[in-house]
């Protein structure tokens, strides 16, 4: 329509065409809306916050420690678009599962975030862990992206949290069946594990060392809760210890112990964070001032464990070294399987790929005594 035409019109008319004019703009936004909001749905996550997310969400990225970790869990990495930088330098289960990982664009530096970079890539939904409402909310706003919490959990009294967090994701990347059936598997293996050491009448005074917190650590980092020796009847003599000062410890804590502390409990059997070797093995030594010190050191009772906390909690290991432990404490049960080979079960249950060779190789050692073959 020329400028000439307009200017025809009467006053009257000028006001009544804008009118017109505003109605079908109005009205196509309202349409637009209404089309958008057709294909959303408001789902509550797990910091119980409203959240809208499209109806069937295709397209992901994973947000802080362990939320790749779950997705890997749950066969859903295909829906992957982006990958934080500090994911692509790490040898973790679900890197080592899923190299094709490491070619995916960067959504930010280390393990951080850009909101412009998520933009970008236009994520259907950002899935975070250990993230407060607060954080959740600006980086919503700032990407202008879907933002998902969830509760990371642990094996200990934060099971249920864990397994809530998978149902969840499973609910929003349509894997439920898939969070089930983990759910299933994790619970009937810690059944039958708990019920084989509880048939055992000794209770060992045990210890484990080179926890990771922040990084490597030595001899003297520990767990008090470490969730494999609550399935297999022992003693973990830091949490005792805890429990005898009325420390309060966080859900997941590591704690680090003099060295005098670990002579005086003088352990049945001692267990050691592979991860922590490098910095525990000097101190491991026979003839070393610690290692004179202690029983389980002389008597070759030392024991590795595969990584129990690397960028948060690795639920397969926890699940592995459980068995491992199980094993140790039980020799004179008929397992009817090597520690080998349920690792390899365990990996291609969580990940889809048997990893246990991979692992050793990276570590140098696996499930073995301390001292053997050395």
């Amino acid at each position: 329509m020329s400028s000439t035409f307009f200017n025809k019109i009467t006053p009257g008319g000028k006001l009544f065409f804008s009118l017109i004019l505003i109605c079908m703009l109005l009205s196509c936004n309202n349409q637009k809306k209404t089309q958008t909001n057709e294909n959303r749905i408001i789902v509550t996550d797990m910091l119980g916050r409203k959240v809208a997310v499209p109806k069937q969400i295709k397209r992901i990225v994973a947000h802080r420690s362990g939320a790749l970790r779950l997705i890997s869990y749950l066969q859903a990495t295909d829906m992957l678009i982006g990958i934080e930088a500090n994911e692509k330098r790490r040898t973790v289960p679900y890197m080592l599962a899923h190299p094709e990982l490491k070619e995916l664009p960067l959504i930010g530096s280390g393990n951080l975030s850009d909101p412009e970079l998520l933009a970008i890539i236009n994520p259907d939904a950002i899935i975070c862990t250990y993230l407060t409402q607060p954080e959740a909310d600006e980086l919503q706003n700032k990407s202008g992206i879907p933002v998902l919490c969830i509760n990371y959990g642990d094996f200990n009294d934060q099971k249920e949290d864990f397994y809530k967090s998978l149902q969840f994701l499973g609910k929003m990347l349509s894997k439920t069946e898939r969070a089930d059936f983990l759910i299933h598997y994790i619970e009937e293996n810690l059944k039958g594990i708990k019920n084989i050491c509880n048939k055992n009448p000794k209770s060992y005074n045990v210890y484990v060392g080179g926890i990771a917190f922040r990084g490597a650590h030595g001899i003297t980092s520990t767990e008090p809760r470490y969730a494999p020796f609550q399935y297999t009847n022992t003693i973990n003599l830091a949490k005792l210890l805890m429990e005898k000062n009325h420390t309060n410890f966080s859900k997941l804590s590591t704690i680090t112990i003099d060295k005098e502390q670990l002579i005086d409990w003088n352990p049945d059997k001692i267990f050691i964070d592979v991860a922590g070797y490098n910095l525990s093995k000097n101190d491991l030594q026979k003839d070393s001032v610690l290692g004179e010190m202690l029983s389980a050191v002389q008597q070759d009772e030392v024991y590795f464990l595969l990584p129990h906390i690397w960028n948060t909690i690795n639920y397969e290991h926890i699940l592995i070294n459980t068995y491992y432990i199980a094993q140790v404490l039980n020799p004179d049960y008929p397992w009817d399987f090597k520690i080998e080979d349920k690792a390899d079960e365990i990996y291609m249950t969580f990940l889809g790929k048997k990893l246990y060779k991979q692992i050793l190789t990276h570590y140098g050692k696996g499930y073995q005594k301390i001292n053997e073959n050395e």
